[in-house]
C-alpha cells in the first residue's frame, strides 16, 4: 500500500524543491500539512493537487523590461 502522508524530505525530493521552499509553501498556506507528534507530514493528494495545479510562472530572464 502507498504511503498516504510523507515526510517533508521527501515531499521536497517529490516536488523538486529544496525544504526551505517547501516550509515556506507550507507556511503561506500553498501547501496543507499534518503535525503528528514532532513530525510534519504532507497527504501525498495535497503533492499531486499542488503539482497539477494549472499556474502561469515567469520565464527565466522575463522581467518585463522589454530589450
Amino acid at each position: 500500500m502507498e504511503q498516504l502522508l510523507i515526510g517533508r524530505r521527501e515531499a521536497a525530493e517529490a516536488l523538486g524543491i529544496c525544504l526551505r521552499t517547501l516550509d515556506y509553501m507550507i507556511t503561506r498556506g500553498q501547501l496543507v500539512a499534518r503535525r503528528i507528534g514532532r513530525r510534519v507530514l504532507i497527504p501525498r493528494s495535497e503533492l499531486e493537487r499542488f503539482a497539477k495545479r494549472d499556474r502561469t510562472t515567469k520565464k527565466v530572464g522575463d522581467d518585463g523590461a522589454g530589450d
